[in-house]
């Protein structure tokens, strides 16, 4: 299902029908909404997971690949990646599973960087480097690498959980139709409460608000 088709059907139920043209809940608002509703559903997810197996994992289905990432040098030794969005909060780094480093001029592809959790950060200066390896760890929307490799000239291919390319209406939506229930009824609750909201029409200096 495309993201726009999602998008349609979720705003036919809180309007009740086709929405006019002056709606005040629009496709980018939901789509909006919609970031935080894959999140929720990947979570609920992780929970079933640790229900039903005893293990906390996320679904192969939620995740996504986005490839041509560009590797910018943050300090001696330190480059950084600059994600498409800030991974969920699940588990030390379960939001993000694998990046690589690809090189464009023939198209060869690094081993997956080795995650480090913030206290592993703390103490791993001074070990022994791990062969062939390239040690990676995130803070909000960028990944770290510790290398002493030029990565700048290289491009990063991360594959993390995600609802895919927010920035595109028409792209499908990476999320399995049994989580859709989940999403929609997240959605509804905020954008319901909003529509529900009185509208301020006079420009009094005061909000508007509901009296009984």
């Amino acid at each position: 299902m495309t993201r726009r088709t999602f998008i349609e059907r979720t705003l036919r139920q809180i309007y009740n029908g086709q929405p006019s043209d002056d709606a005040t809940i629009t496709y980018s608002l939901v789509n909006k909404w919609l970031e935080d509703a894959t999140a929720i559903a990947a979570k609920q997810n992780w929970k079933e997971n640790i229900a039903i197996d005893g293990i906390g994992y996320i679904n192969n289905s939620f995740y996504t690949t986005f490839k041509g990432l560009s590797v910018a040098k943050d300090e001696n030794f330190l480059w950084k990646v600059e994600l498409p969005e800030i991974p969920i909060g699940i588990g030390t780094s379960n939001g993000a599973s694998t990046l690589v480093f690809k090189d464009a001029a023939n198209g060869q592809i690094s081993y997956p960087g080795v995650w480090l959790s913030q206290n592993q950060v703390s103490y791993q200066k001074g070990m022994r480097t791990i062969p062939n390896k390239v040690l990676i760890y995130s803070e909000g929307k960028y990944v770290y690498a510790l290398s002493t490799l030029l990565l700048s000239e290289y491009l990063a291919t991360v594959t993390m959980v995600s609802g895919g390319n927010s920035t595109d209406l028409d792209s499908e939506l990476n999320v399995p139709s049994d989580y859709f229930p989940v999403m929609v009824e997240y959605i509804k609750q905020q954008l319901v409460f909003e529509h529900s909201q009185p509208v301020d029409v006079q420009n009094d200096g005061l909000d508007a608000l509901t009296t009984t």
